[in-house]
């Protein structure tokens, strides 16, 4: 059995696969970071939402450093996220795919695109 300890200066943990991932996006795209959100969508009832971002102010975020970039989660999607693992697996002719791995997830639809969080 694996033993994690919780950071709480990092909320979010970020593989380094994953790392390099989403540095090289942001690189390419010109932003300061990226915001993970959730969002009701989906089969299983929510879905996880990434967009690149330009500002942010502190007070309305978690914050987990990745490099001199920022991983960013608002407010309301911070406890269902928190103590999660951001990893990038390589899905064979499908490519490459960030996934979220949430402790408070308690299901997921077949494909893997949605979630279900027991709210």
């Amino acid at each position: 059995m694996e033993t994690r300890l919780f950071n709480p200066n990092n909320f979010i943990s970020v593989t380094e696969p994953a790392k390099q991932h989403l540095l090289n996006q942001i690189k390419q795209n010109d932003a300061l970071g990226i915001a993970l959100g959730i969002m009701p969508n989906g089969c299983a009832g929510f879905e996880y939402t990434w967009n690149f971002v330009s500002e942010y102010y502190s007070q309305n975020y978690k914050i987990t450093h990745i490099g001199d970039s920022v991983l960013i989660v608002d407010l309301l999607s911070a406890d269902l996220l928190e103590g999660s693992e951001v990893d990038l697996v390589d899905e064979g002719i499908k490519g490459k795919t960030l996934i979220v791995r949430s402790p408070k997830a308690t299901g997921a639809c077949g494909c893997g695109e949605s979630v279900t969080f027991n709210i």
